[in-house]
This record gives structure tokens, C-alpha cells and sequence, in this order.
């Protein structure tokens, strides 16, 4: 198959970035005057759960991010669950003020041991508590570059179960990577998935508008490790993220590869804002409506400044 031309990845970038999602914690949402501002009716923005985030605000975000003509999907870390009663409350509140339909359900690694009943995302998910709820869209999250933890192959078990589930109940099940700064990882792992039977919808991370050094420390935070040691071993690479902190490269590599692979279940692009919203919203909102060009060189020329 032929490379595609810079004419053909135009299109095909600004399609794939036309449903992005896009998170944000409740302390830089206080920040915020307007979302639709920054984003379209209907984007999808995740509300990130973090130790110090009380469910309150969590409410309170979603039903100002519907109110703003947002669709709002909350994380929810099943390992800090303290108790079932409270998370029934939680979800009543969350469906009843936002009409919560879709989660970000994570294991919670951070919270060692459990807070409550819940010791995985599965386990919560079979509780059945969420779909009591309304919540039948249910996310999870993909590592391309491994788990800290959890060993690869016990990594694809999950992911089967978790196909397996939703197939059973009729459940919507998909997945939502980390972010990256080499796509290469991605890619194989997306074959890998193929290779073993998981079918499921992938939502590629991407960085959002970063300095180099606020993306390194999120990454350790985040255990984008393999990427990291990319870096470390091709100096060019790293001078190029640090002279552009938009993802180009990636999303482009991105595009050229779902253009070009027999097979992909790419479904679209998830944003990690990292501290500046408003400029990621604006690079993804660009390119969805197609206020940009292509410069030859694997960098995405916006028609207007972020």
C-alpha cells in the first residue's frame, strides 16, 4: 500500500480528532469560565478522581459540564470506595443532577489496601451497582507500555474478561491508553490485542500542551515508562518534544498507521490536559474543525494561536 499523502492524513486526522475526549481535575474546572469556550457541544470531558477530590465537587462539575452542553464521564477508583452505601448515594446524585451514562472505572492502584469492598474495577463492575445506576458505557484503561504491577499476561486476561462481561450484558466496553511519547509500543500492542482475541473500541492518550519537564514528571507519575527510556536513548527525539509540547508527531503517526494496518480498532483520541486545559482544548479543537495544514515535517500547523 502506498504512503498517504499529507492531503489524505489531513483528512483522516481531522476525523479521528473530531470525537476527542478530554479530562480535567475539579480544582482546574474552578478556572474555567465557560466550556463552551474551549470545546463543542457533545465533547466528552472526564472529571479525574485524585485523593483530595470530594464526591461533592465531583457532582457539582458534572452537572455544570451538562448545564455547559458537555457530556460528563467521572472516574471512579474502585479501591477507594469506603463503603457501598456511600457509593449508592454518590451515583444517585451523580444520575439525578448530570445524568451520568458513561465512567472512567479504574482500579485505584494508589489506595494499597482497598478502602472498602471493592478490590479491582471488575469487582465493582460485577457488583452490578453501576448499571443500577444507569451507567451501561463503561471505560477502562489500556496499558501499551505494561503496568508497574500487573504482569502482561495477566493484563490481557483482564482485558478478556472485561470484553467477555459486556458482551454478556450487553454492556458498551472500550479503552482509554495512557499517554505516550513513542508510538511504536502502541502499535504493537495494538496488534497484540488483536492477536488474542480483544475486540475492544481503543481511545488513543495523548499528552495535551505541556513543558517537557511537566510531561516527564506526569509520566512517572502515570508509569509511562517505556517512553521515557525512548527518549533517554534518542536525544533528537527529546529535543523535538521539547521544542514542540503539542503531540503532533503522535497523532500523526497515529494516523498514518490506522491508514495504512489491515486491522485497527483505533476509536479516537483522549486528551490529558495536565494542567493547561485551555490550550489543549484549543490544539484538539482546531484540528477537529479543520483550522490547520500540514507543514511536510510531522508538525500540525494551526490556523490560530492556542
Amino acid at each position: 500500500m502506498e504512503a498517504p499523502n499529507d492531503t489524505e492524513v489531513a483528512t483522516r486526522l481531522r476525523s479521528i480528532l473530531s470525537g476527542f475526549s478530554i479530562e480535567i481535575t475539579t480544582r482546574e474546572a474552578s478556572k474555567i469560565d465557560d466550556f463552551r469556550h474551549y470545546l463543542g457541544a457533545g465533547t466528552e470531558v472526564y472529571i479525574v478522581s485524585t485523593p483530595s477530590t470530594q464526591p461533592e465537587e465531583v457532582v457539582a462539575l458534572a452537572k455544570r459540564l451538562r448545564d455547559e452542553d458537555m457530556v460528563p464521564v467521572p472516574h471512579i477508583a474502585a479501591r477507594a470506595i469506603p463503603r457501598e452505601d456511600k457509593l449508592n448515594r454518590w451515583l444517585e446524585n451523580l444520575n439525578r443532577q448530570a445524568e451520568i451514562r458513561a465512567a472512567l472505572v479504574i482500579a485505584g492502584g494508589n489506595y494499597d489496601p482497598p478502602l472498602g469492598p471493592y478490590s479491582s474495577s471488575m469487582s465493582l463492575v460485577k457488583s452490578g451497582i453501576l448499571q443500577r445506576h444507569g451507567i451501561f458505557d463503561l471505560r477502562f484503561a489500556g496499558h501499551p507500555e505494561g503496568h508497574p504491577i500487573v504482569g502482561s499476561t495477566d493484563l490481557m486476561n483482564a482485558l478478556l474478561e472485561k470484553q467477555e462481561y459486556g458482551e454478556s450484558r450487553q454492556l458498551s466496553v472500550s479503552l482509554v491508553t495512557q499517554f505516550f511519547f513513542d508510538f511504536a509500543p502502541v502499535a504493537e500492542w495494538a496488534q497484540q490485542l488483536s492477536r488474542s482475541g480483544i475486540r475492544l473500541p481503543i481511545k488513543v492518550g495523548l499528552h495535551g500542551i505541556s513543558t517537557l519537564s511537566g510531561l516527564i514528571k506526569q509520566a512517572r507519575f502515570c508509569g509511562v515508562g517505556a517512553s521515557i527510556d525512548t527518549l533517554a536513548r534518542h536525544p533528537a527525539k527529546m529535543f523535538r518534544l521539547a521544542a514542540v509540547a503539542a503531540p503532533d508527531n503522535l497523532v500523526i503517526a497515529m494516523v498514518k498507521h490506522s491508514m495504512t494496518a489491515e486491522q485497527t480498532h483505533f476509536s479516537g483520541c483522549h486528551l490529558f490536559s495536565l494542567g493547561n486545559f485551555e490550550k489543549s482544548a484549543r490544539w484538539a479543537s482546531a484540528i477537529a474543525g479543520g483550522s490547520f495544514e500540514l507543514d511536510g515535517k510531522g508538525t500540525i500547523k494551526l490556523h490560530a494561536d492556542l
